[in-house]
């Protein structure tokens, strides 16, 4: 069920960008395949401070393939899974080095061939790296668009990721990523929404919810904060 109309969603779009969009170059695309590698069920406190230590080390493909599995772990470590991910992020430079010249291609097709790189993880680099028109929907992007009540509870990432392609133009989808993990981390979290602060709370399905709890229409978690916001 549908709460709110393309065109609103679209004005809250805009509203979270102009707030929270502040970056102002691309990201280099290894730099963020990394991250999106080890990003994988893992909090942003933790994968980035691990991306950091892990570049600083070995910033290039050929680098990394020089360095012991054991090596890569402690670097990476607490990561999730890192055991696991210390191989991919080795897997994913080997790829690099043999199948595209030790460059990130540019297409989610060729990014798709690389070990631990998914729909996700290929959109964010496409994003960020390569600023393409792609929405990397994360758990921030598919909790905020079922929270502003454009795609219903339950929406699988990748549907999501089709429905908001759908209304968003090209320049919108660039900053929507980075714009509402910002938002979410900030204000529309995930336990707790500080739906008092929200800028686009005028727009937003989550209020309505109390209306159809009942039924079992629209539950996230939070519903006894959005009573008292």
């Amino acid at each position: 069920m549908q709460f709110v109309e393309n065109g609103d969603f679209v004005k809250a779009v805009n509203m979270i960008n102009k707030r929270y969009h502040n970056r102002e170059r691309k990201i280099d695309p290894f730099e963020v395949l990394i991250h999106g590698i080890l990003s994988t069920r893992t909090k942003d406190t933790t994968t980035f401070p691990a991306q950091k230590r892990l570049l600083a080390v070995a910033d290039t493909p050929e680098k990394i393939i020089k360095l012991p599995i054991n090596q890569i772990e402690k670097l990476i470590y607490p990561v999730g899974f890192f055991h696991t991910k210390a191989k991919l992020v080795k897997s994913a430079c080997n790829v690099l080095i043999k199948e595209f010249n030790s460059k990130v291609p540019s297409t989610k097709e060729k990014l798709m061939t690389i070990p631990g790189v998914g729909n996700k993880v290929a959109s964010l680099v496409l994003e960020w790296g390569f600023n393409l028109p792609y929405i990397a929907v994360d758990t921030h992007v598919n909790r905020i668009s079922q929270r502003l009540g454009i795609v219903p509870e339950g929406t699988k990432p990748e549907k999501t990721e089709l429905i908001l392609e759908s209304i968003l133009n090209p320049k919108l989808r660039i900053t929507t990523n980075y714009s509402f993990v910002k938002f979410g981390r900030e204000i529309c979290r995930p336990i707790n929404p500080l739906c008092g602060k929200c800028p686009v709370y005028s727009y937003c399905g989550f209020k309505l919810k109390s209306k159809y709890k009942n039924k079992g229409l629209f539950k996230i978690r939070g519903d006894k904060d959005i009573n008292n916001a």
